[in-house]
C-alpha cells in the first residue's frame, strides 16, 4: 500500500511539473492539510463522547448486565469462548459499533482481538472465534450512525437522519449474510482439519 501511495504522489508531482501547475498542487496540498485537521478535531469530540459513555457503561456494570443479556447469542456465535472478560470486550466493541461510535470502537475491538488471540495460543492461524468476531465487527448494524450523521450535517444535508433506517436495513441483511457465510466456512474448515 505504501508503494501505491508513493507512486500516486510521484505521478501527481511529475504531472504537475510537466503541466506547469506546481503552484496549484501546492495550494491543493495546503488546503487538504487544513481540511484534514478541521475534520480530525471535529471527530475528536464525537470519539471522546462515545469513549466516555462506554467507559461509564463499563464502570457502572452495564456492560456486565449486557453480557448476561446477550449470553445466549454470544454462546451460539462464539461457542469456544468462555472467558467473561473476552466476552465483555467483544460486547463493548459491538455496542459502540451499534451506537455509531466508529473509530472509538476500535479500542474495544483491539482489546477483544488481543484476548481472543491469547485464547488461541497466539498461533499464526486465526481461530473460528477470531474470524467470527471480525466479520460481525465489520458488518455490525449501526442503530445511530453518529459519524455519518455528523459528516452529512457538515456537508449541508437538509435531513442528515434520512439515511438511518435504509442503512440499518442494509446493514442487518449484510450482517446476517456474513454470519451465515462465516458459519459455512467454519464447517468446511472443520471438515478439512479432521
Amino acid at each position: 500500500m505504501n508503494y501505491i501511495w508513493a507512486g500516486m504522489m510521484v505521478i501527481g508531482i511529475a504531472f504537475s511539473a510537466v503541466n506547469g501547475t506546481m503552484d496549484t498542487l501546492g495550494d491543493a496540498m495546503m488546503d487538504s492539510c487544513e481540511e484534514s485537521i478541521t475534520f480530525l478535531l471535529s471527530m475528536a469530540g464525537v470519539m471522546g463522547l462515545w469513549s466516555g459513555i462506554m467507559n461509564i457503561a463499563e464502570k457502572t456494570g452495564l456492560i456486565h448486565a449486557l453480557c448476561g443479556l446477550f449470553r445466549p447469542l454470544t454462546a451460539w456465535l462464539f461457542p469456544q469462548v468462555k472467558d467473561e472478560e473476552t466476552i465483555s470486550a467483544m460486547i463493548l466493541s459491538f455496542a459502540s459499533n451499534m451506537m455509531g461510535a466508529g473509530n472509538s470502537s476500535t479500542i474495544f475491538a483491539l482489546k477483544a482481538m488481543e484476548r481472543l488471540d491469547r485464547e488461541n495460543g497466539r498461533r499464526p492461524v486465526a481461530s473460528d472465534a477470531m474470524c467470527m468476531f471480525l466479520v460481525i465487527n465489520m458488518y455490525m448494524v449501526q442503530l445511530l450512525p453518529v459519524t455519518v450523521l455528523k459528516l452529512r450535517s457538515d456537508a449541508g444535508s437538509a435531513a442528515p437522519e434520512d439515511i438511518v433506517i435504509p442503512a440499518a436495513i442494509v446493514e442487518l441483511v449484510t450482517m446476517v449474510a456474513a454470519v451465515i457465510l462465516c458459519r459455512i466456512c467454519e464447517g468446511k474448515r472443520g471438515k478439512h482439519l479432521r
